[in-house]
């Protein structure tokens, strides 16, 4: 009789345990079919700085970033340069790589698909611009498969009208895009 009870203990055991490998494999097999873990799923945005808005843009799958900007900072601004890139430097002040200096077009022309930023872009309060950058990452430029997604920043260096003419080096907006 022990050797029955035995027998239909370990039945029970493999069958409750069988029941709920089962399950457990289907649920990860509908997670996986719906696209639960798909990096294509990952938000998009662009979150501008105070002063700022994106009403556009776009990554393409070698790192050219077009960005479509408003300004509202109370004055004219002259952008000299513009930069992306995955992270701020140590000191969080500027690009931790590629364009680090956020240096104007004529000292480094590598740094800009079109030459929007070639005599510096002009922007009245309330009004927008279009400029072409790329975007750097720890291995250079970045570029990926068409649906991956890019996380980094944009930094703008510029003056405001009436004010001194030296230039501001700022962050003005956090992205994440996918490559198209």
């Amino acid at each position: 009789m022990t050797g029955v009870k035995r027998a239909q203990a370990a039945l029970d055991f493999m069958i409750s345990y069988g029941v709920a490998l089962l399950v457990i494999t289907i649920a990860i097999a509908i997670v996986f079919q719906i696209g639960l873990f798909n990096p294509q799923l990952a938000p998009t945005y662009c979150d501008a700085s105070p002063g700022f808005s994106c009403l556009n843009y776009n990554l393409n799958s070698t790192g050219g970033l077009t960005i479509t900007l408003s300004q509202a900072v109370g004055g004219t601004i002259t952008i000299v340069g513009a930069a992306c890139s995955s992270q701020a430097n140590a000191l969080s002040v500027s690009p931790a790589f590629g364009n680090a200096g956020v240096i104007p077009y004529s000292k480094g022309p590598q740094f800009y698909p079109t030459n929007s930023l070639k005599n510096n872009i002009v922007m009245y309060s309330s009004s927008t611009s279009a400029m072409a950058l790329y975007c750097y990452g720890p291995a250079g430029r970045a570029g990926g498969q068409k649906g991956n997604s890019f996380t980094g920043f944009v930094w703008l260096n510029y003056s405001v009208s009436d004010m001194p003419t030296t230039n501001s080096i700022q962050q003005i907006a956090a992205i994440s895009a996918k490559y198209t």
